[in-house]
């Protein structure tokens, strides 16, 4: 097949085929799953249909089938990727095989494989995205400024692109330099404003900079105008539902959570991850999950224990197991990461075992054990992956804890490291309880005063305002004598 007789793809790179519609709508299904939106998996099938020889449609039906937790589709679709490949070009020989190795686990390989192929074609937007999932995903106490890294060194192979400054703009905000990053999400939404991708972008830099208002003011109308079949509509109505937890909308945040985030209505690989952390804040927070919530994540924590499938994803089925007090659950999922450790991952078992036993400790009310268990490793937490945003759930578990045990001082201390760049409300209540319990009353209530002024438009049945409203009533005599 001549080169010449070939489509392009939107980023200018031959694709293998010579039928208009199988180029029209692999074109649109890469976009549509690069942005984020419902219908990849239908145009691409569609391309596959169009043209049965074209090896670019089901090696991106493959990406699209593993961000929906269909593993075993996607190892099957990639297989066929990979067959087809071989009367393709090198260009697309080289990137279906490294889709096909990462469909079939060997995620590592795949990475290289998929640098190699990038340090050519610069351009191959989908290899990069996949390799920047990989690195998000793998762990690594350095792995947010190795996507970083990796991400910077394409800046000006993508400057009229709409996906990479939304892609770009997390890894910048995941290290901290929220202004770039925000900078470049709203270009990729200027671009495209239906791009998922950065409005989540926008969505953690909200949650890392603890500004809850702003991010349910911008997050709310936004989704509410995005197509809730995506398959990261669950993932960023978990964000909405944590800025509403944030102003003390625990009603509101439920609904959300009822709605967008559960099992029985998200399909993605990061339902349980949402879902699981949810339901803890919640518990943590006062508002106790019902047992049938817990018992719902079941099914999806069992996939992931014994043998454990990562540690980031082990840390979230220990919050499920954990608080459906499903000790059998927790056990498997404990022995899988020290296989984990066993293969080399140490993180495994310094970091991410101590979270998972710190968080069976806490569920059981043996805040003691469970101090013991997460203090040491919590430090540590960016080696087992995940987000800032998604570490949030062990911090609060263990600042609680140690309030909880009377360890005022420890929790002054934590608390106050964790107040950059602005307080929450709820920071500003945990700090004035530790400070009151360590007997700093006017420093205390101070701060007390400004979490009742936050949540001043809560819901009027909030555990977490009526504990400050509380505490302040019976401060206020104290401080009158």
């Amino acid at each position: 097949m001549s080169e010449n007789a070939m489509h392009r793809d939107r980023l200018g790179l031959t694709i293998g085929t010579t039928d208009d519609k199988a180029a029209a709508s692999y074109r649109t299904g890469v976009d549509l799953h690069m942005s984020g939106n419902p219908g990849g998996e239908a145009a691409l099938r569609e391309a596959a249909a169009a043209d049965p020889g074209f090896a670019l449609a089901p090696a991106a039906l493959t990406m699209v089938l593993r961000d929906t937790g269909r593993r075993d589709e996607a190892k099957e679709t990639a297989a066929l990727a990979r067959s087809l490949a071989t009367r393709a070009t090198r260009r697309e020989r080289q990137h279906a095989e490294a889709i096909a190795v990462l469909a079939e686990g060997e995620g590592a390989r795949s990475f290289s494989l998929m640098r190699e192929h990038l340090a050519e074609f610069r351009r191959d937007g989908l290899i990069l995205l996949a390799a920047d999932r990989y690195l998000f995903y793998s762990g690594g106490e350095d792995r947010q400024q190795l996507q970083l890294e990796l991400l910077h060194g394409f800046a000006g192979d993508y400057e009229d692109d709409w996906w990479f400054p939304g892609q770009y703009g997390f890894a910048l905000g995941e290290c901290g330099r929220y202004e770039e990053a925000v900078g470049a999400a709203r270009r990729s939404l200027a671009l495209n404003p239906k791009n998922l991708w950065a409005a989540h972008t926008l969505a953690h830099v909200y949650a890392d900079t603890k500004d809850d208002e702003e991010g349910a003011a911008f997050l709310g109308p936004w989704l509410g105008d995005f197509d809730p079949r995506a398959p990261m509509f669950g993932h960023t109505s978990w964000h909405l539902a944590l800025f509403e937890l944030g102003r003390g909308r625990h009603e509101r945040a439920m609904e959300i959570y009822w709605t967008a985030v559960r099992p029985a209505v998200c399909k993605h690989r990061s339902t349980l991850n949402n879902a699981a952390s949810f339901l803890w804040r919640c518990m943590v927070y006062g508002y106790a999950p019902a047992a049938g919530q817990w018992d719902e994540l079941r099914p999806l924590a069992d996939g992931i224990a014994g043998p454990a499938q990562g540690e980031w994803d082990g840390m979230n089925a220990a919050l499920a197991f954990a608080g459906a007090g499903n000790e059998a659950g927790k056990n498997r999922l404990a022995a899988g990461i020290r296989e984990l450790g066993v293969d080399g991952r140490t993180t495994a078992v310094e970091v991410g075992l101590p979270l998972v036993e710190g968080a069976w400790a806490f569920a059981r009310e043996d805040y003691d054990a469970a101090i013991g268990w997460m203090a040491p490793a919590i430090g540590r937490i960016e080696g087992v992956g995940g987000s800032n945003a998604q570490h949030e759930v062990f911090w609060d578990a263990l600042i609680e804890a140690y309030l909880r045990t009377d360890r005022f001082a420890e929790a002054e201390d934590l608390q106050a490291s964790r107040l950059d760049p602005r307080p929450t409300v709820r920071d500003l209540s945990r700090l004035g309880r530790a400070q009151i319990g360590a007997g700093k009353l006017e420093e205390g209530s101070e701060n007390l005063r400004r979490a009742a002024e936050g949540w001043r438009d809560a819901d009027p049945d909030s555990p977490e305002a009526g504990a400050v409203d509380g505490l302040l009533e019976r401060l206020e005599p104290a401080a009158a004598r």
